[in-house]
């Protein structure tokens, strides 16, 4: 069955076509593919360091006989070093192609209107600045 643009249903399209065409609508069943790139990347910035603790040497017993006249010995100091990293990806898409379904005059299906329930989570974890978004 045919529908005009206001839903009514037409039994022969002829007697609904005027001077400047005819109204109806028609469904058709398409599968939409596009290929997705996604480019992750880091942003590094600039290292910030604390000095813990004291400074201290740190001994080897091979090293107790200087040689050639010269003393060895290793300093060794504690830091706390903060290293911002921000991780981030840019998805770009390409060409898209389509597979052509059914035709018709009914109504499309519903099946996927069933993942937009409201009060329904996504499966997926979404991020801004760090900051998780619900």
């Amino acid at each position: 069955m045919f529908k005009d643009k206001h839903g009514n249903n037409i039994e022969e399209l002829e007697g609904f076509c005027n001077g400047d065409g005819c109204d109806v609508t028609v469904y058709q069943d398409v599968d939409l593919c596009v290929p997705i790139t996604v480019e992750p990347y880091v942003n590094l910035h600039n290292a910030e360091v604390e000095c813990i603790d004291e400074p201290y040497i740190v001994t080897n017993p091979n090293w107790a006989k200087g040689r050639n006249g010269t003393c060895r010995f290793n300093l060794a100091q504690k830091l706390c070093i903060m290293i911002p990293i921000e991780f981030k990806a840019k998805a770009t898409s390409g060409p898209t192609s389509v597979i052509c379904g059914e035709i018709s005059d009914e109504g499309c299906p519903t099946g996927c209107d069933d993942e937009n329930e409201p009060g329904r989570k996504s499966p997926f974890n979404f991020y801004i600045k760090g900051r998780k978004i619900d």
